[in-house]
């Protein structure tokens, strides 16, 4: 209680930090005095921490003592989706919102955050047709997450490319940057030619595909929650490698129910080679990882789970990249052109403006 304290002595009212450690508060320390003004619970201590004296007082809003018990579920919601989904489901449900409204309606826009919050999957229309619009899309969210690809990026066939994405070639489902410390959270792709034929987009939503698998058995979900994939970039430029399990559950889990899951990590495309030490069991245990990871490829694979579309320009997407993997079909560039402006943002700042819509616009979520 006395660590909770946000009286000017203790909590700057101007930079909102706080003017003492966890760590000064004495354990001998003990209220001296407790009333209840029908609006505040007023607290004046004994063993206080040292240089605080005896007019030293701690009022504390009965809300402020409830809320944060309250409001935990409601901020692990604003920061981790809570609606998983098949192509059914997005093709009845898809979450469309205008440029202008995205931009300029506050209302609006906490709408759009409520349903990328939900599904990780969310489509902007109407957008005007310059290559800087995708970095004014991203910033609405936070700031822009640069890689050694730039702020923002382009997404079009080039000649002898270090990416298949550069190229006109079919692009199986996959997640950005996992050989990253710290894969970019949200992705966002504006088209502003797909004139070519083909070059759709797919996409499926990898919490439903652990979902179904944990229903199939708990020790194929299990194994590819400890089983870590290699992932690597080796080019003359850049090199980068990290290891990620395909699915990650937070440290809270319930032993039998399903656990909630952080993100999920897949990315053939960019995968290394896997070490036995990587592996860390023995041939029988591999050969069960190898069984879950297969069902689980095929899940995100199957038709009826995966969302497909052609984006016109003026459109864009945006979708949470550690949830929902996304490929695109092969295209020809004999006849037309597909050029897609990308950029990134981190999963820490779409967190904060989710927590953000809450607390501003609880009426649209």
């Amino acid at each position: 209680l006395r660590d909770s304290c946000k009286c000017p002595i203790c909590v700057d009212p101007h930079s909102k930090q706080r003017n003492f450690r966890t760590s000064d508060i004495p354990n001998e320390i003990q209220p001296r005095n407790i009333e209840f003004d029908g609006k505040e619970i007023i607290v004046q201590w004994n063993n206080d921490i040292p240089g605080y004296d005896a007019s030293h007082t701690s009022r504390y809003d009965i809300n402020t003592l409830i809320v944060p018990v309250k409001s935990t579920t409601k901020l692990i919601a604003a920061s981790r989706p809570r609606r998983t989904w098949d192509r059914e489901w997005m093709n009845k449900s898809q979450f469309w919102i205008s440029y202008d409204d995205y931009m300029n309606n506050e209302v609006q826009f906490a709408t759009a955050m409520r349903n990328l919050c939900d599904t990780g999957l969310i489509f902007v229309k109407d957008i005007p047709d310059s290559r800087e619009e995708v970095k004014k899309l991203a910033t609405r969210m936070g700031p822009l997450r640069n890689t050694f690809y730039g702020p923002t990026w382009d997404v079009r066939s080039i000649p002898k490319a270090t990416n298949v994405a550069y190229t006109n070639q079919f692009l199986g489902f996959h997640m950005d940057l996992m050989y990253m410390r710290e894969p970019p959270g949200y992705q966002l792709l504006h088209c502003l030619e797909n004139s070519c034929d083909g070059g759709e987009s797919m996409f499926s939503d990898g919490f439903h595909a652990a979902k179904t698998i944990y229903k199939m058995g708990t020790d194929l979900f299990d194994v590819l929650t400890d089983v870590q994939l290699c992932y690597e970039y080796n080019h003359e430029g850049a090199i980068y490698h990290n290891r990620w399990p395909v699915i990650e559950t937070t440290t809270m889990r319930h032993p039998t129910e399903f656990p909630p899951i952080r993100h999920v990590n897949y990315s053939p495309p960019f995968q290394g080679p896997i070490h036995s030490r990587h592996v860390g069991r023995n041939y029988h245990e591999f050969k069960k990882f190898r069984k879950a990871l297969k069902i689980f490829s095929e899940l995100l694979e199957r038709g009826e789970n995966t969302f497909e579309l052609k984006l016109e320009p003026g459109q864009c997407v945006i979708f949470e990249n550690r949830r929902v993997v996304h490929a695109r079909r092969q295209f020809n560039t004999a006849v037309g052109q597909r050029w897609l402006a990308g950029a990134y943002v981190d999963e820490d700042c779409l967190w904060s403006r989710f927590r953000r819509s809450i607390r501003d616009y609880p009426e649209a979520w």
